[in-house]
């Protein structure tokens, strides 16, 4: 981790990401889609930002722009105090090491001619970190820490279930130690039982690690069991945002009403 340790998560004194009415337009022949509309929020050191919102919500855009993966069509986006629209290719690339996502996919996010371990591996290896002794080692590393025995590091992604599959992708994504880690719906394809102990194993991590996290769900429940605020998109915008218990006990947004009124129990 490079960014300085703070007092609290959240820490207004230092937001890790902060998006400063960001905007996304995407045109097509029917016309221009508002996908993002002046959006501003920030996530702060150790802090993990719930967004939540129905498909189409804008939800998964505000990632990508959070991330630098997409330029903002107007606003910007700060990632430890650097305006990623200015920062040169070479220094945004060492920048984006900083930044990792766990996909709604597991299977589809992995590279099934690899065995597990060599999943871990290949982000060290395309940045060059390390020696293939020491990156090996801190494959296995990983996959024991997110519950896959290093015994099975040689089994390929098919040769696992669903649950394990997300294991090893979250180890991948933890392979260049992130600041940021970003959940883009990462339990909405598991069955219920092995959606809680993804979000177990999250939490834990997010303790263990100092992570910052942006998860994103269409489930207000799942959030609920990670994020310390919680930010409520629709039609591009946030309509509601404030701490998690705060917006469980008293939401102000009818929509945010609606979302609870839906909410998909996650037991363990």
């Amino acid at each position: 981790m490079t960014t300085s340790d703070v007092d609290s998560p959240g820490s207004a004194a230092r937001p890790l990401v902060a998006a400063h009415e960001v905007s996304k337009v995407f045109g097509s022949r029917a016309g221009e889609v508002r996908a993002v509309e002046n959006v501003s929020m920030h996530i702060g050191v150790g802090e993990t930002v719930g967004v939540v919102g129905e498909s189409g919500s804008g939800k998964s855009t505000l990632a990508r722009l959070l991330m630098g993966l997409q330029p903002c069509t107007s606003g910007r986006v700060e990632f430890d105090g650097q305006d990623l629209a200015t920062v040169p290719g070479k220094e945004l690339r060492v920048l984006r090491q900083r930044m990792q996502m766990v996909f709604q996919n597991p299977f589809g996010s992995l590279l099934p001619h690899y065995s597990a371990v060599a999943n871990v591996m290949e982000p060290l290896r395309l940045h060059g970190r390390g020696t293939k002794t020491s990156r090996r080692e801190q494959a296995d590393a990983l996959l024991e820490m997110v519950g896959i025995h290093p015994g099975f590091g040689e089994l390929y992604p098919s040769q696992f279930s669903g649950g394990q599959q997300q294991r090893i992708a979250i180890a991948r994504a933890l392979a260049l130690e992130p600041d940021l880690l970003v959940c883009d719906e990462p339990t909405s394809s598991l069955d219920v039982s092995i959606q809680a102990q993804i979000l177990a194993l999250l939490g834990e991590l997010r303790q263990k690690l100092g992570l910052s996290c942006l998860f994103i769900s269409h489930n207000l429940a799942v959030v609920e069991r990670l994020a310390d605020r919680v930010a409520v998109m629709s039609q591009g915008r946030i309509v509601e945002e404030g701490p998690t218990e705060r917006l469980f006990e008293a939401p102000e947004h009818p929509y945010t009403r609606q979302l609870l009124g839906a909410v998909l129990p996650v037991t363990m």
